[in-house]
C-alpha cells in the first residue's frame, strides 16, 4: 500500500513524520511502532477483526492506525468526544479483536476482546520486533481500512467502511493539490481521525512526506494557546473544515505574518463562505484556497477547484469546484431522470471513490448504493442526498433533501438527535432546526415538549436535558439552544411546520 511503502522509504532520511507540541515522531519512530504493532496484532490475532481505536491525538495513534494496516485489519477511530453509550454501540457492530484505549474508558468490549491501554500500548512498542512486517501481511486491494461512524437517523451510529482500492485511487487524483512545494513541508494535523478529512493528512500528507503538525482539543479550547502553536509551526498547507479556519480568523493577528510561509488552504466537509474567501484572501495575499466537497462514503472528497476572484465575487455560492478527473456526477429529479445545467436535483456520485455500502447494514446500502456504468467501466455509485446544480464545469451546493446537515464539519443527521432526546425523562417529543448564517449552519437548536408539566425552572431543565443528552450523542450534537413548548405548530399536511418554528428562533 502507498502509504506504508512511503513511510517505510521515509524512515530511511532524517525527516520529522508528526510533530506534538514540543515532542516530535520522526518517520522512522513511526515506522517502527506500526511495525511493532502490527508484530503483536499477527502474533497475538485469531481473527482479522478491525482494531478500534478510542483516543483524540496520542503519540501512539497514527503508530496503532498504520500498524493495523500492516497486519491486514481495518482501524475504527473514535474520538473522545463520542459518549459512552456510542462507544458501546460501535464496539457492539464491530466485535474488535482488541480495543485500543488511549484514554481513560470506562467502556469495556465484549469478553472475546483484549483491551489495551497507553501503557500496554507503550510495552508492545518497546517490545514486539520493529522490523519491518512482511508485505503479504498488509491490507490487500478490496480490504477495508478503515470504517468511521457517522450520525444514523435511527439513532444508531452508521458504519462507513472504506477499502484500500478506494483510498488509493483517491490519492492518485488529489496528491497533485497537496503536493506544494514548501521548505519546511508541514501540514495540519487538526482533524479528529474519526471525520473524513483527516485521511487527506495521514494518507496523502503522509505519502508526501509531510510533516504533520498536531493541533488538539487542548489547543481549540485555549485561543492563546492555538495562536502560540500557530505561530512556530512554520505551516506550508492547511487542511481543515471551513470552521475552524473561521474560528483563527477571529483574531486580525491570523495572517502572513504568522504564517509567512503558508502556501494553500484546502477546506472539505462543510460549506466555505464568501465572507472566509474574503478574509483569507486579505490576510494570506500569496496563498490559494481550494474549495472541495465530498461524503464519508465516497472517500472524503470528490471535487476540487482553486477559488478564483470571479467566482469570489460571484453573487452565487461559493462552488464545490469540479469533479476529480476519474469521478462522473450525475443531478437527477426525484423521478430519477437526469437534469440538464441550472436544474436542481439530486447530486448521484459514480466513482472508484465509493464504498461498498454501510458496515452490516444490507438494508441502508441498498437506499443509498448502486451499480452502474461510468465512461465504459464498471462503478459504484452513491445517492448523496445534497440539492446541488451545475453551471458549465463547476457544481453549486443548496443543501439536504433531507434532515442532514453539516456543522463544523460534522454530518448530522437531525433525527438521530431527535431520536435520542426522546429518550431523556419527561420529553415527549423533540425537533431540532439548523440555524443558518452566512451560508451555513451557526448552530442547532432544539423545540422539546415534555411528558408532564413540572415547576422545575424552565433554565434548570433546559441544563439538564443538556447534561442527558450529552450521555447519549458526541458534544458537537447536542443543540446549542433548547426552546420548551407546550405544542408544536403544523402545516397543512399535518407535520410540524419547522419553518415556523425556526421563525421564532
Amino acid at each position: 500500500m502507498f502509504v506504508l511503502e512511503k513511510i517505510r522509504e521515509y524512515s530511511k532520511t532524517d525527516k520529522t513524520a508528526v510533530i506534538y507540541n514540543d515532542d516530535k515522531m520522526s518517520y522512522k519512530e513511526l515506522e517502527e511502532a506500526s511495525n511493532a504493532f502490527a508484530d503483536f496484532l499477527i502474533k497475538n490475532g485469531k481473527t482479522n477483526a478491525p482494531v478500534v481505536i478510542y483516543g483524540h491525538k496520542e503519540r501512539e495513534f497514527l503508530p496503532c492506525m498504520y500498524g493495523a494496516l500492516k497486519s491486514g485489519r481495518a482501524y475504527v477511530p473514535v474520538d473522545i468526544t463520542f459518549p459512552a453509550d456510542r462507544l458501546e454501540m460501535v464496539l457492539t457492530d464491530v466485535e474488535p479483536e482488541f480495543f485500543v484505549c488511549l484514554r481513560d474508558c470506562e467502556v469495556e468490549p465484549l469478553a472475546s476482546a483484549k483491551k489495551l491501554n497507553v501503557s500496554d500500548v507503550q510495552n508492545i512498542f518497546n517490545t514486539n520486533s520493529n522490523e519491518s512486517v512482511d508485505e503479504k501481511h498488509w491490507v490487500k486491494e478490496e480490504d477495508n481500512c478503515y470504517i468511521l461512524f457517522t450520525s444514523g437517523s435511527t439513532g444508531r451510529p452508521k458504519g462507513v467502511p472504506i477499502n484500500r482500492a478506494n483510498i488509493e485511487n483517491l490519492a492518485k487524483y488529489l496528491t497533485k493539490w497537496v503536493d506544494v512545494e514548501g521548505n519546511t513541508d508541514i501540514i495540519t494535523n487538526q482533524i479528529s481521525f474519526s471525520f473524513d478529512v483527516s485521511v487527506v493528512s495521514v494518507y496523502v500528507g503522509v505519502a508526501l512526506g509531510k510533516t504533520l503538525y498536531t493541533i488538539d482539543k487542548k489547543m481549540m479550547e485555549a485561543p492563546a494557546l492555538l495562536y502560540e502553536g500557530l505561530e512556530k509551526s512554520d505551516l506550508t498547507f492547511w487542511v481543515s473544515t471551513p470552521s475552524f479556519a473561521e474560528l483563527c480568523a477571529v483574531s486580525q493577528n491570523f495572517n502572513q505574518n504568522m504564517l509567512p510561509n503558508l502556501k494553500r488552504f484546502l477546506f472539505c466537509g462543510e460549506t466555505l463562505t464568501h465572507k472566509l474567501v474574503d478574509t483569507l484572501t486579505e490576510r494570506f495575499p500569496n496563498a490559494d484556497i481550494i474549495n472541495t466537497y465530498g461524503p464519508t462514503e465516497a472517500t472524503v472528497l470528490v471535487t476540487a477547484s482553486k477559488i478564483t476572484k470571479e467566482m469570489a465575487e460571484d453573487s452565487r455560492p461559493i462552488p464545490i469546484g469540479e469533479p476529480l478527473e476519474e469521478v462522473e456526477f450525475r443531478i437527477v429529479s426525484p423521478e430519477g431522470k437526469e437534469l440538464s445545467d441550472n436544474e436542481i436535483g439530486e447530486l448521484q456520485i459514480i466513482s472508484h471513490n465509493v464504498g461498498h455500502g454501510y458496515y452490516k447494514r444490507p438494508d441502508l446500502s441498498q437506499k443509498s448504493f448502486f451499480e452502474t456504468v461510468s465512461r465504459g467501466e464498471n462503478k459504484r455509485g452513491y445517492r448523496t442526498g445534497d440539492a446541488c446544480y451545475k453551471i458549465g464545469n463547476l457544481y453549486y451546493f443548496c443543501g439536504r433533501i433531507d434532515f442532514q446537515i453539516k456543522l463544523n464539519g460534522y454530518r448530522i443527521e437531525l433525527e438521530d438527535i431527535e431520536n435520542n432526546m426522546v429518550k431523556i425523562d419527561n420529553v415527549s417529543r423533540a425537533v431540532v432546526i439548523p440555524v443558518m448564517k452566512e451560508e451555513k449552519v451557526d448552530y442547532l437548536a432544539a423545540f422539546v415538549l415534555q411528558t408532564q408539566k413540572t415547576d422545575t425552572p424552565k433554565l434548570r431543565e433546559i441544563t439538564r436535558i443538556k447534561a442527558e443528552l450529552s450521555k447519549l450523542v458526541p458534544s458537537y450534537m447536542v443543540p446549542r439552544k433548547i426552546v420548551i413548548c407546550t405544542s408544536f405548530p403544523t402545516n397543512t399536511n399535518g407535520k410540524v411546520d419547522r419553518k415556523l418554528l425556526a421563525s421564532q428562533l
